[in-house]
């Protein structure tokens, strides 16, 4: 009886599918990645906005009750004569 034949190794070109897989996956977790840290950054950005919009909200406050502490202490010159 003849032994069946026995299979050489497999070549580089049978390891094509998995190398593009692989490859594919590297590419797909690298773009996330990028995609996550770029939305990171603007999560960032637009918290320090934000803190600086209550910033200035307060100083118009703030500016708008001394003006108006003024106009109490001294009015307008026009209104003298």
């Amino acid at each position: 009886m003849a032994d069946p034949p026995v299979p050489g190794s497999p070549s580089w070109k049978d390891w094509i599918p998995v190398i593009s897989l692989a490859g594919f996956l590297a590419g797909a977790l690298l773009t996330g990645g990028g995609f996550i840290r770029e939305l990171h950054d603007n999560t960032r950005r637009l918290d320090l906005l934000e803190q600086r919009v209550e910033l200035l909200r307060s100083i118009d406050t703030r500016t708008a009750r001394i003006e108006a502490k003024l106009e109490v202490l001294a009015p307008d010159k026009g209104a003298r004569r």
